[in-house]
């Protein structure tokens, strides 16, 4: 089967991500003099209370569109929290001065909280892509075949934010070089929905190098793969978009629990899913050598197996806690995103 072209799928997948911040913005706007809404509730519209922390940090944020208006906006508990200007004495002072009624730093929420209008919840339909999304046909990858790695990442500057690919042979050792990419993340940053930030950058930055003939035969990506509430985190659905096979190797575990009781330098110890589902295994947490206590949760993506994974990223490991493809790939895109 012929690659896809990979601009073609980059312009695709960009044009199915909402702008979250369009919808917070017109919620926030909906709220009337004299009436509160929590950062739940504008989350909960969205279509995912995970999203209840970005809705506050954006709000937070004096340069954001409705920060004159964020001051309706409070927390679950009914505490006022803080205003963008760093100080909940002034969002109290606002809020006093549309009649709301605050005691003791909290609002009676039954009585002043309001009823927000129905909007499209875009995470919502984000999750159903994820969980319907239909990788192709796995290849059957041979590990004496592999020529070049790749190991993929993003760092991100004031306005833009930067993905870079680094290669090496195929030892995961030797350096090859590094491609980059610049572009703007419209999506925020919400736990369980990093593929929806960062993959237009990087199928932006893999199509730019498919041009030019340098892809690599296999990709590790700074995230999870199967190990992901919907078992279809960044790396996974990268590779189902373009067709290479993939790892993801994530710093924070976000799901799953580990089996063994402790953790020993160099053993691959299995992921379940939950102690009640011991038997299927999501991916699994290692320590990479004696010069860090803290392990690396790496999972399948796509169009690898367990053996094959766990070779390859043992190619790859050297004096750093990452594999050196992602280690060299966060270095370099750090480097360029803090010009930007």
């Amino acid at each position: 089967m012929a690659p896809p072209d990979l601009h073609q799928v980059a312009d695709a997948f960009s044009a199915r991500i909402p702008n979250l911040t369009e919808q917070i913005d017109h919620l926030v706007r909906a709220i009337p003099s004299g009436k509160v809404a929590t950062y739940g509730d504008l989350a909960k519209l969205l279509g995912d209370s995970v999203a209840s922390r970005w809705v506050a940090t954006y709000l937070l944020d004096p340069v954001c569109r409705v920060a004159d208006l964020s001051h309706r906006v409070v927390r679950s508990t009914g505490e006022v929290g803080l205003h963008y200007t760093n100080s909940s004495e002034k969002k109290t002072q606002l809020l006093q001065a549309e009649d709301v009624v605050v005691s003791h730093g909290r609002i009676d929420l039954e009585t002043y909280r309001t009823e927000l209008p129905p909007i499209v919840p875009s995470l919502s339909k984000l999750t159903a892509w994820q969980r319907d999304f239909e990788c192709p046909e796995e290849p059957a990858l041979s590990l004496s075949s592999i020529k070049t790695m790749g190991g993929i990442d993003v760092s991100y500057g004031k306005q833009q934010a930067v993905s870079a690919c680094h290669l090496t042979k195929s030892n995961g050792q030797t350096s090859i070089g590094t491609h980059t990419y610049t572009g703007e993340a419209r999506f925020p940053y919400i736990t369980g929905y990093l593929a929806f930030r960062e993959i237009a950058l990087h199928l932006n930055l893999l199509a730019n190098m498919q041009a030019a003939g340098t892809l690599p035969d296999v990709l590790l990506v700074d995230g999870n793969g199967r190990l992901h509430p919907r078992r279809m985190g960044i790396a996974t659905m990268l590779g189902g978009l373009t067709g290479i096979p993939t790892i993801g190797v994530a710093k924070k575990l976000i799901c799953g629990v580990i089996r063994a009781p402790e953790l020993k330098v160099g053993n691959w110890e299995p992921i379940v899913a939950s102690k009640d589902e011991p038997d299927e295994i999501l991916g699994y947490a290692i320590i990479p050598h004696t010069k860090t206590k803290h392990p690396l949760y790496v999972s399948r993506g796509f169009g690898i197996d367990d053996p094959s994974m766990q070779a390859i990223v043992e190619r790859c490991l050297a004096e750093h806690r990452l594999p050196e493809p992602i280690y060299w790939a966060d270095r370099e895109s750090r480097r360029a995103a803090s010009t930007l």
